[in-house]
């Protein structure tokens, strides 16, 4: 075997390279570039070498480019469920991919250093900082040595731990890593979670797993019970006094926080008033107070199946912050008349304070705007006891579902899209395991409040806008995508649907058309998440570009303060316009980042407690059969939705029977080889429950058959 230094071959070649770096070459054109007669075995074995040196990269079978020496780029891993990878680079819509055996001991969200392999694939060089070190498993015992599994959705490892902690097999855990020298990372057990398989100990290790804090502090406790000081006589003397006014609050069965609440007043010229009231927050969180900083740094509530993490003490948000019945609070208001054809003739904004007649449930005010009646019976009444409302409240009611549809017809002519999405509510034991499942769609009830809710944030954002001295916070919704809308029109189009969605000027109406279209039909729940996954993230920001999905050119959040960290803020903005008050924020749009950063993370952790009680729910369904309805599809196979409890599993493509099934990309189905049978988005199937895994969050059906 000849030296390849001395191999006057492997430098001729590699000088036709460098003489064009960025030019891509096959056998045909190297050879033409050297200009004689060569040895094939010669020829292709100095290709191989100057491959091997990681001189040149085979881009394709045949076809070969330089490759500068230990080009690197930054980035973020994200890892896959088979362990692979993609690095994430910003600004950079192409990611490269990154093999299982080239991660190199990185995490799934690590920020990393690569080296080019290819030109569409690295290996991770270097760890520059690690995105995460504490991370949620399950403690196991393998002879002499103690581990502990972490199996989530993209992780799947094992750390060494002392044998000497004190955690017990099949426990639930806070391990930090360490180190990762040897084949294995090692780590340090910081928190017992308790045992798994118990539905509250998995709830904590979700929280924990997305470092959502759930307890607050003894000093923070302290600090929210002294704020119940601020609220007295002294105080009221300086707000609109509204406690005569008919005001009542419309909420969840199992609502506690209540920071919203609907006021109604006929003027005498027969104009109508109507008050949006909205908690005070902002007056008992000072600023920079070790409550706000905290308050800041969770930036929101989260809504998991079984309880509530709030995002402040609950002395706050359920009991000196809440619009209670029967109560004196302090609230910010948005207040406006309206003419006898639903004109806004005037707006008022300013601090108030009020004192909410009824405590009502969506369900008891659906009844009063079905049935026209002031009496809701017992088996409706959230007391479980007949009720006999007063005529102001069955009045308010019924002016305010009028005044909401007609805001409502006025804002889908606008294009605000609308969805009719259901969506499933678990029925909990004592020991809040799932035992059912029962689906809730929005009513009358729902969307009168949401109306109002809509109207008060916009006009907020609308006086942010008229005021060009300082900034404001904007809730703002990008168009989307238009591959995604391609997409989508695609998929709708395989459904029966031919939706001019791409390539139209009015894509509002087009998705609102689908989206009626689609109503009480099987496949309604699909199209609307086909839909709702084509748009933009919406998220906070101060630099305004309208709000796509309302199609509203200004919008905001204002009308949850208890629960958002950006209403906060935007309060305290308002209050600063109306006093005249030029208050310099600074680092806003680092604020809004983060805050955007925050729902998204508390987004995630509701979906994976969603998944976990699906998961549950499931597991004691073993075997049993369900009608469903295919969700996804790709190349490894397909996702199908239980029409009753909304339960999504997968089934394998190597398990669908009768046939060796294909993955179409284009037209997004599976089709037999033999059958010619097609699997498509919306499909009913028969499935069969054959397993669920809890730690991976996943479910297992086998197909049946089509229907």
């Amino acid at each position: 075997m000849y030296k390849k230094e001395e191999n006057l071959l492997y430098n001729e070649i590699l000088s036709v390279f460098n003489k064009n770096q960025k030019r891509k070459f096959n056998y045909k054109q190297i050879l033409f570039k050297l200009n004689r007669n060569l040895n094939s075995n010669d020829f292709k074995k100095t290709l191989f070498l100057l491959k091997k040196d990681k001189k040149i990269i085979e881009l394709n079978p045949g076809s070969y480019i330089l490759l500068k020496n230990k080009k690197t780029v930054k980035g973020v891993l994200d890892k896959t469920k088979k362990g692979s990878g993609y690095l994430i680079q910003k600004d950079v819509e192409k990611d490269f991919f990154i093999s299982e055996k080239n991660i190199n001991k990185a995490f799934d969200g690590d920020l990393v250093e690569c080296e080019l392999i290819s030109i569409r694939e690295v290996k991770i060089v270097n760890i520059l900082e690690r995105r995460k070190i504490n991370f949620v498993g399950t403690v196991i015992t393998n002879e002499n040595t103690k581990y502990v599994s972490v199996s989530t959705q993209k992780e799947k490892t094992f750390f060494i731990i002392n044998n000497k902690e004190k955690a017990k097999e099949k426990d639930l855990v806070v391990i930090k890593f360490f180190k990762w020298e040897k084949e294995f990372p090692e780590g340090k057990i910081i928190k017992i979670i308790g045992e798994k398989g118990i539905v509250d100990n998995e709830i904590h290790a979700i929280l924990e797993e997305y470092e959502l804090p759930y307890e607050f502090t003894e000093v923070l406790n302290k600090e929210a019970h002294k704020l119940e000081s601020l609220q007295n006589e002294n105080e009221i003397k300086n707000r609109k006094d509204l406690r005569n006014t008919t005001t009542i609050t419309i909420d969840p069965e199992d609502a506690k926080d209540f920071d919203d609440a609907i006021s109604v007043k006929i003027n005498k010229n027969k104009s109508l008033e109507i008050g949006i009231h909205i908690a005070d927050v902002s007056f008992f969180l000072k600023k920079n107070s070790e409550l706000d900083k905290e308050a800041f740094k969770r930036a929101t509530s989260v809504y998991l199946v079984d309880r509530v993490v709030p995002m402040l003490p609950e002395s706050l948000s359920n009991k000196l912050c809440s619009l209670r019945p029967n109560e004196e609070k302090f609230t910010f208001s948005a207040m406006f008349t309206f003419d006898e054809n639903y004109k806004i003739i005037k707006e008022w904004f300013g601090k108030t304070v009020i004192n909410s007649n009824k405590r009502l449930t969506y369900e008891e005010t659906q009844y009063v705007i079905e049935n026209k009646t002031n009496i809701i019976p017992k088996e409706v009444s959230l007391s479980k006891k007949e009720e006999i409302l007063e005529n102001e409240i069955k009045n308010a009611i019924e002016i305010l579902n009028k005044t909401a549809n007609y805001l409502r017809n006025k804002r889908s002519q606008e294009g605000s899209i609308t969805f009719n999405k259901k969506e499933v509510k678990f029925i909990l034991n004592k020991e809040k395991e799932p035992i059912n499942t029962i689906l809730k769609e929005s009513l009358d009830a729902n969307k009168l409040v949401e109306e109002f809710m809509l109207l008060a944030n916009r006009k907020v954002a609308e006086v942010f806008d008229k005021n060009k001295k300082s900034k404001g916070i904007y809730r703002i919704h990008d168009y989307p995508d238009d591959q995604k809308i391609a997409t989508l029109e695609r998929v709708v189009k395989n459904l029966g649907y031919n939706q001019q969605l791409k390539h139209t000027n009015n894509i509002h109406k087009e998705i609102n058309n689908l989206l009626i279209k689609v109503q009480n039909t099987p496949e309604q729940n699909l199209i609307d998440t086909l839909v709702i996954r084509s748009m933009s993230k919406a998220k906070y920001s101060s630099n305004n570009i309208g709000h796509f999905g309302l199609a509203f050119k200004k919008y905001t959040h204002f009308t949850s303060p208890i629960r958002r960290y950006p209403d906060v803020i935007v309060h305290r903005m308002l209050e600063n316009i109306l006093l005249k008050q030029s208050v310099e924020y600074k680092n806003l749009e680092e604020d809004c980042l983060h805050c955007s950063k925050r729902e998204e993370i508390a987004t995630k952790a509701e979906r994976t407690s969603i998944k976990y009680m699906q998961v549950k729910y499931m597991s004691k369904q073993i075997n049993k059969r369900f009608v469903g309805i295919i969700s996804g599809i790709m190349e490894r196979g397909i996702f199908v939705e239980t029409k009753k409890s909304k339960c999504e599993g997968f089934i394998k493509i190597k398990d669908i029977p009768n046939d060796y099934f294909v993955f179409n990309e284009k037209e997004f189905l599976l089709f037999g080889r033999k059958t010619k049978e097609e699997y498509r988005l919306g499909d009913e199937v028969l499935i069969k429950v054959e397993g669920v895994n809890e730690d991976k969050k996943q479910i297992d059906f086998s197909l049946v058959e089509k229907l």
